[in-house]
């Protein structure tokens, strides 16, 4: 089952600087399009790159060959509070005085998506949020490192990135 998985993190609470302590965010499933439907920031995010749910939910080889190469659109919260896209309005958005959201990101070769999602304690301009689009080739290029490596596995390149993020 594919699932959006949490491979780096950082914030303002200790638990929010390693991806194992994180509650609720370490894998969402993309089981069916019905599924993403109830996570409404991840949908967003799906649609604001220009993709279908079912794109992410159903991959056939013919998707992940026109999906290569494929530019995406940027995911961006202006507003952040009162968003139906962003969850957690009272306990996160409020409590950390979050003013917008942006993501970024972009189809690797194995047909799985990456995305970068920023929460901001400054209002992000439209405008601003598109100039992210340009980081997400950037972002790609550190995964060609990754290869055919498990992702998981205790060895491979992001566990050794995951501590790298910490030192």
């Amino acid at each position: 089952m594919k699932c959006l998985t949490l491979l780096g993190t950082v914030g303002e609470e200790p638990q929010w600087n390693a991806r194992f302590s994180s509650k609720g965010h370490q894998a969402i499933p993309l089981a069916s399009a019905r599924m993403v439907e109830q996570a409404p920031m991840i949908a967003q995010l799906i649609r604001d790159f220009g993709l279908e749910l079912g794109h992410v939910t159903d991959q056939t080889p013919e998707v992940v060959r026109d999906l290569a190469g494929k530019t995406y659109g940027v995911f961006h919260v202006e507003k952040a509070h009162g968003s139906p896209s962003i969850p957690a309005q009272e306990e996160f958005v409020a409590r950390y005085r979050i003013k917008s959201v942006v993501g970024f990101g972009g189809s690797l070769a194995s047909g799985d998506l990456f995305a970068v999602i920023l929460f901001s304690r400054v209002t992000i301009s439209a405008a601003s949020a598109d100039r992210f689009r340009a980081l997400a080739l950037d972002v790609k290029s550190l995964f060609f490192p990754f290869g055919e490596w498990s992702t998981f596995d205790g060895a491979g390149p992001v566990d050794r990135l995951g501590a790298d993020l910490r030192a």
